[in-house]
């Protein structure tokens, strides 16, 4: 039987015991009248119940969990993907755990949650989330796929679905800081805003230690680092402050940023043989976007901000790519030199 598939036959003896009498639990009258689908369905649980492009609705995203979980039992199930991964079972979990859109039901929950599997602990961790719903339901407490999570694979497909989430609030916040911008500002701003992206997608893909089990993670966090500091970079220049620099300045930081990249490379070169080292072409790659995320930044900076001199934004932007170049080879976990004296600077710093 396809659900005996979804049994944590890993977990210890005590989760399997719960599984077993959990799995038995009997479907609601709406699920005898789903009909079972050809091919993993399009509608998407998770951005039905997160409002993902479009607007809440539980009772929708309960419909499609419904067929997805007939997908997930016939095998159609898509590999490594967001939308089967918080769907079908998975979902049915958080509606009936939370009682959003049906009756709150905690048995029936734990059953989806053996029924959606995942590494052992994170099933033994994830029934108990779910029975101590009963004990806190005066407190509204909310249960989440992504509350429990122990492993690597889980942690690189929570941070890609809360990518998700960031980029529809990005969007909202982007168009409420171009509103005041005349057509050609915001011609210009849109410009830089896709050669950011692109910098930021370059240096994620390009300029990150891969070599752990949690790499898509650094992946996704890396990249929603620089989004992130871009839209506060926006509001601090839109609120007044600009920042001020000499041409001395630039050219001190210009030939320090010529010394990193030489030296990233250099790094790169003697360890691109080794499991999910960072690449030179990577490097090379990421140095291409920030030249194009550059120069589209002082285009727009000199009809948005004209009072300010290219050298300020020059050195500004110059300072930043040189923090993004010394965290780049840090260990994710390890504190060794020569990344021990900065602490864990992977991340970049932001803009001020």
């Amino acid at each position: 039987m396809p659900v005996a598939i979804a049994q944590p036959e890993n977990a210890d003896d005590s989760t399997q015991a719960k599984c077993r009498q959990y799995l038995q639990t009997p479907l609601p009258v709406e699920a005898t009248t789903v009909t079972a689908p050809a091919k993993w369905p399009d509608c998407n649980s998770y951005k039905l119940y997160s409002g993902v492009g479009t607007k809440i609705d539980y009772a929708a995203a309960r419909q499609c969990a419904w067929s997805e979980r007939l997908a997930q039992q016939a095998n159609l199930e898509p590999r490594y993907t967001i939308a089967s991964v918080f769907g079908g079972s998975a979902m049915l979990s958080v509606l009936y755990a939370n009682s959003e859109g049906v009756s709150q039901n905690l048995t029936l929950a734990q059953k989806f949650v053996c029924e959606a599997g995942g590494a052992p602990a994170e099933i033994k961790y994830r029934l108990d989330h779910v029975a101590s719903l009963k004990k806190n339901a005066s407190a509204k407490a909310k249960f989440d796929f992504c509350d429990d999570i122990t492993s690597g694979f889980m942690g690189g497909f929570c941070a890609a679905r809360g990518s998700e989430f960031q980029d529809q609030k990005r969007s909202t916040i982007l168009k409420e800081i171009a509103a005041p911008f005349t057509l050609e500002q915001k011609e210009l701003f849109e410009t830089l805003r896709k050669a950011e992206a692109a910098y930021a997608e370059a240096h994620a893909r390009g300029e990150i230690d891969l070599s752990g089990t949690a790499r898509a993670m650094f992946q996704i966090d890396a990249e929603d680092t620089l989004r992130d500091d871009f839209i506060e970079a926006l509001r601090t220049f839109e609120s007044g402050k600009y920042p001020k620099i000499s041409a001395q300045d630039f050219q001190y930081a210009d030939a320090r940023l010529n010394s990193e990249y030489r030296k990233a490379l250099t790094d790169a070169e003697q360890h691109k043989s080794e499991y999910g080292a960072v690449q030179p072409d990577g490097i090379r790659n990421a140095e291409r976007a920030w030249l194009k995320y550059r120069n589209a930044w002082l285009a727009f900076a000199k009809l948005r901000y004209p009072t300010v001199p290219d050298q300020a934004w020059l050195l500004l932007l110059t300072t930043n790519r040189i923090s993004v170049l010394d965290g780049s080879f840090c260990d994710m976990d390890a504190v060794e030199p020569p990344c021990a004296p900065q602490g864990d600077t992977w991340k970049p710093r932001p803009l001020p």
